[in-house]
């Protein structure tokens, strides 16, 4: 055979990455004729690829063919007829086969081995030319400062400018000429993470600047080591405002809503002169002036968009809680009363019966709902110790399986019961939660009914010491008795369902300390095994490390999202067959070829429309959740499906319209019903070269993920729209017409709305407004709460707010002011997050974030905000149709999403790959973190 070039290597890095990849599907339902026809094939196709100088494919195919011809020979037809079989295989084709992987396998073993040589060669080599560059910018920053040494005039930024560059504020803070405060206002683990070392450097978290906020509530958000400097701020020459990598103060953003709050919240305050934001953010400061940081290799955080963080602490009055209640009717004696004898209501016989009687049917029926909870409680302590049975075994297998791919599968599903546990815990709370609830109100029923019993007592004592007919003594005899059986049955029904509860429960702590040895046990186990085999596995147990940490204080309170497993096949599903088999090719319609093109990996399968599930690519269930959130969302998707979207991709924009694309693609292959999951690889990849922070396989916020797509989206699906006359139009509208520039888009149209600002003079009533776009509301929980309603939060961000000292247009001089947060634009769709995660004040220096466990009720239907908005156009009542959850805390958590399908009507939950219905009773739960809610009627 004459030799050929030999192509670059390409599949792998070793010869163990290619043993991969020639593994063959189960082969036993295949008929030996097909499996020779195959075997033919696949051999050629090893003499083409080594012809042509690709000894890897060769390598695996060749591999292959030899595996398929092992298994033909042992079929029973190749037994019977052996002649035929060999020569439709070739006699010499198996010989030859082995003679050529052998080596080819030998070539390839020296050609990985050179290859790694020199990558180590070449990193050395490049690692030095770092180290030299870093030495002769060192010397080059020493040599200009040493020339500098007798500053020149420092430049200071004209009056009209509202930046200033990272080299104008080195030379100011080195002249020490001038007293500047540096505001800090990146996220504020950021900025413990690194910031300037400069004295009067403070973090202002960007988690704490909400729009219309005043500095005093400012103030009280600020971290307790920032506040001394801050209260300095009035004797300050120059102060300086950084984010990231912001190049200019953008309205809404969080420079602008900083700047804002000083110049126009800041009454007590008169500043030098208007606030300057750094050139570039702290990015640009950290590449120039390393040295001048905490720490110099920072790593670029995440951003925010501030279009959605909206301030708010609003209480609204219930006034139907204000209505007194009617009188109680009193009743006529039925006869004539002679003088001294007491009267006797005959009708109160009946009103004490009756008030009895529904006093304990209420007290039966939360008895009912106790006894059902712990009846459910108990089912779920029962799967818990069920999954973590079925947990401990999978993970033994995965430690004990020599075969990647099969490790790979029993990683997927020890995946799965880890997200399932966590989920059975979360339920588990809900259910203490709600059973708190019942066992409260179960107290104050049995407080009224002792008071009352306390009064019929004495009523009856009272009675007895009075002359009156026999008559009415054995009438009030009667009715007390009377009163008393009652009592008697119903107690005795309610004692009955206490001690059924109370056996249920008894169960339960004994399944409970069950549970506990066994999970000791486990963990044994566990650590007997590491100290056995600490060097062989150390993917398995760096993977398992984070999810031992927490397992004292709340069992399985762990969970990274699944690992990259993208190659990986389901449990549920067949081997895939091999791409040359063409008789066994999945008898769906061929996707077209703008899908061929991306890298879905799909996994073929008959399911309804919508109810794909996405395959974890390695902690990216957040990005999961958000996208089957958004995928039913029915006008998006028949923007997308229809190819609308279209006309209006903007190419202008710094993703190219990319974003929206990737999108679309997954939303079609989402809704084609011919899936059962897929992988959003190239939306990922995508993203990722816009946002660092969704590049690498950490996990990451579904709701910054959330806020900085819609941004995206946004600006890659824009069309211009004909200016109106702004003359005519009212102030809401002129504003929003200011913010969107006349560019609008679907997503605009469908996502944002408006929140307008009030402030109102106390002396002479007069009002200064402010409005400011969202695209999702994010509200505060009320504080010490373990339970709350969605319209309690809502009432929080609304709530009104005291301004001393604001500078009354009207009156000229500064005056007490109330300023009030309204919503002047509701939009088709409302997008509320829940703000569950926080820094611990007392900790704030370890950056050690908590998160709210907080039950929330949130209506399924109906939900009203008419109350909490102006006379918005449009209709106000919306219906909920998806939900983001997250399970677990910041250390290790997992996304899933409910969602409401516009064709079945039903609910869904979207977990990863796995989609499967659930009834509307469990839509509510404390993992809710976003809600999404629609306007619009199908």
């Amino acid at each position: 055979m004459t030799e050929t070039r030999r192509l670059q290597l390409h599949l792998g890095k070793c010869i163990e990455d290619l043993d991969k990849l020639h593994n063959v599907p189960d082969l036993k339902s295949k008929r030996a004729t097909l499996l020779c026809k195959t075997a033919q094939k696949l051999f050629e196709k090893a003499e083409e690829e080594r012809t042509r100088g690709d000894e890897e494919n060769s390598y695996v195919y060749y591999m292959k063919y030899l595996r398929v011809i092992a298994f033909i020979s042992k079929d029973k037809e190749y037994l019977k007829d052996k002649t035929y079989f060999n020569n439709m295989l070739g006699s010499k084709n198996p010989n030859k086969a082995i003679d050529a992987a052998e080596k080819l396998k030998n070539s390839l073993i020296d050609r990985y081995a050179k290859e790694q040589k020199a990558k180590r060669l070449h990193d050395i080599k490049e690692n030095e030319l770092i180290k030299q560059k870093i030495d002769e910018n060192r010397k080059k920053a020493i040599e200009a400062i040493a020339v500098h040494e007798q500053p020149q005039t420092i430049g200071l930024p004209g009056p009209d400018e509202v930046t200033i560059k990272s080299e104008q504020l080195y030379a100011i803070l080195k002249s020490g000429k001038l007293k500047v405060m540096i505001l800090d206002a990146r996220p504020g683990k950021d900025y413990l993470e690194s910031h300037i070392n400069y004295p009067a450097c403070i973090s202002v978290p960007e988690e704490s600047i909400s729009p219309g906020q005043s500095a005093n509530v400012l103030e009280q958000n600020l971290p307790s080591a920032s506040r001394l400097v801050w209260a300095e701020r009035a004797a300050m020459e120059l102060i300086v405002m950084l984010d990231w990598s912001s190049t200019t103060v953008i309205p809404g953003k969080t420079l602008h809503l900083l700047k804002t709050i000083l110049l126009r919240w800041d009454v007590k305050v008169q500043y030098a002169r208007p606030p300057l934001a750094l050139l570039g953010g702290y990015e640009d400061w950290l590449l120039k002036y390393p040295a001048f940081t905490t720490n110099p290799q920072a790593i670029p955080p995440s951003q925010d968009s501030m279009l959605d963080d909206m301030l708010g602490e609003i209480e609204y009055p219930n006034w139907s809680d204000l209505n007194p209640p009617p009188p109680p009717p009193q009743a006529a004696p039925t006869r004539p009363v002679k003088p001294g004898e007491p009267v006797i209501d005959r009708t109160s016989k009946v009103a004490a019966m009756q008030l009895y009687e529904e006093r304990a049917r209420n007290m039966q029926l939360i008895l009912e709902e106790q006894e059902r909870i712990a009846d459910t409680s108990l089912t779920l302590e029962m799967q818990r110790i069920e999954a973590e049975q079925d947990w401990e075994k999978v993970r033994e297998q995965r430690e004990t399986e020599p075969r990647d791919e099969l490790r790979a599968m029993y990683q997927l599903r020890e995946q799965e019961i880890i997200s399932q546990l966590m989920q059975l815990e979360n339920k588990q709370f809900d259910m203490e939660q709600e059973n708190q609830s019942l066992r409260e109100q179960l107290e104050e029923y049995q407080r009224r009914e002792r008071e009352e019993a306390e009064r019929l007592a004495e009523a009856i004592a009272q009675g007895e010491d009075r002359t009156s007919s026999g008559a009415d003594n054995q009438a009030r005899e009667a009715e007390a008795q009377a009163v008393r059986a009652l009592g008697l049955e119903a107690g005795r029904e309610l004692a009955l369902r206490r001690a059924r509860i109370a056996e249920v429960r008894a169960q339960r702590q004994r399944l409970d300390r069950r549970r506990e040895a066994l999970e000791a046990e486990r963990k044994r186990k566990l650590a007997e095994a590491r100290a056995r085999a600490k060097p062989q596995d150390e993917d398995g147990d760096a993977f398992m490390e984070p999810l031992e940490e927490g397992a004292e204080s709340q069992g399985l309170s762990r969970s990274q999202s699944s690992p990259n497993i993208a190659k990986a096949p389901s449990e549920e599903e067949e081997a895939p067959t091999p791409l040359f088999d063409r008789s066994t090719k999945p008898h769906k319609l061929s996707p077209p070829s703008e899908m061929q093109q991306r890298d879905f990996q799909p996994v073929w399968g008959d399911v309804g429309r919508g109810l794909t599930g996405l395959k974890n690519l390695g902690n990216t269930c957040y990005m999961n959740s958000i996208i089957q959130c958004l995928n039913n969302t029915a006008i998006l998707v028949t923007y997308f499906c229809n190819g609308q979207y279209l006309e209006h991709v903007n190419r202008s924009h710094s993703t190219r319209g990319a974003i929206a694309e990737e999108l679309a693609a997954v939303v079609r292959a989402l809704w084609s019903g011919q899936y059962r999951f897929i992988a959003t690889k190239d939306l990922r990849n995508e993203v990722g070269k816009h946002q660092r922070a969704f590049r690498g396989g950490e996990q990451q916020d579904s709701h910054e993920f959330l806020t900085i797509l819609m941004d995206w989206l946004h600006l890659d699906l824009q069309f211009t729209i004909k200016p109106p006359q702004k003359e005519t139009l009212p102030a809401a509208d002129r504003a929003w017409h200011e913010y969107t520039r006349c560019k609008e888009s679907l997503v605009l149209r469908l996502f944002y709305g408006q929140i307008r600002s009030t402030v109102r003079c106390l002396r002479c009533s007069e009002r200064s407004a402010t409005y400011d776009s969202f695209s999702n509301l994010s509200l505060e929980l009320p504080a010490n709460a373990s339970r709350c309603t969605l319209q309690d939060c809502l009432r929080l961000y609304l709530n009104g707010e005291t301004i001393p000292g604001w500078n009354c247009p009207k009156c000229k001089e500064k005056r007490d002011a109330v300023k009030k947060l309204d919503i002047s634009r509701l939009p088709p769709v409302l997008v509320v997050h829940f703000k569950r995660f926080y820094v611990d004040p007392k900790e704030y220096s370890s950056n050690a974030y908590r998160k709210r466990q907080t039950y929330i009720d949130f209506p399924l239907e109906e939900l009203d905000m008419s109350q909490f908005s102006l006379h918005c156009p449009g209709n106000p009542m919306y219906n909920l149709y998806a939900v983001s959850n997250h399970y677990g805390s910041m250390e290790g958590g997992h996304y899933t999403a409910y969602c409401k399908s516009s064709v079945y009507g039903k609910w869904y939950k979207y977990d990863d790959h796995v989609v499967t219905e659930i009834p509307a009773s469990e839509v509510k739960s404390s993992a809710a973190y976003i809600l999404f809610y629609t306007s619009c009627r199908s």
